[in-house]
């Protein structure tokens, strides 16, 4: 991220448009369960919070920093930002471990968590797995 952000300020004339949005999990918040994606079982209309992943969060942290600098040394303005969830479905618990696995940097699942998802898919043989993705997006000119 760090490098891409300092070529972009680098190839970019006065006026030019970067556009950050990836997943968004403020140092600020640490790991708090609420600061995570959440995983939900969704059967019908009901809707049940079973799981949260948990992962290393450096990465996104990092980011946050080296964005932070560029506003603040003045390389780069916020123009507008926005925070939103992004939502993914998954209608078996294999693809969903095939998503995590291969796309969220192997986020994993306390055990306990993990247990709660299975006996819910169980007794609910038509649940649909819901995965609640906090993600920022924001435009930043350069100055």
């Amino acid at each position: 991220m760090g490098h891409a952000l300092h070529e972009s300020i680098r190839v970019l004339k006065p006026g030019g448009r970067v556009v950050d949005i990836r997943p968004y999990f403020p140092a600020s918040l640490g790991k708090r369960r609420h600061a995570r994606q959440q995983v939900y079982c969704q059967v019908a209309h009901e809707v049940n919070l079973v799981a949260t992943l948990a992962r290393e969060y450096v990465d996104f942290h990092f980011a946050d920093r080296v964005v932070a600098e560029a506003v603040a040394g003045r390389m780069l303005a916020s123009s507008a930002r926005i925070d939103f969830v992004f939502r993914h479905y998954f209608d078996s618990l294999e693809l969903f471990d095939q998503c995590r696995a291969r796309w969220w940097d192997k986020a994993h699942i306390p055990v306990a968590d993990r247990r709660l998802l299975e006996r819910t898919l169980r007794r609910h043989p038509s649940a649909v797995i819901r995965v609640d993705t906090p993600v920022q997006l924001q435009v930043l000119t350069k100055v």
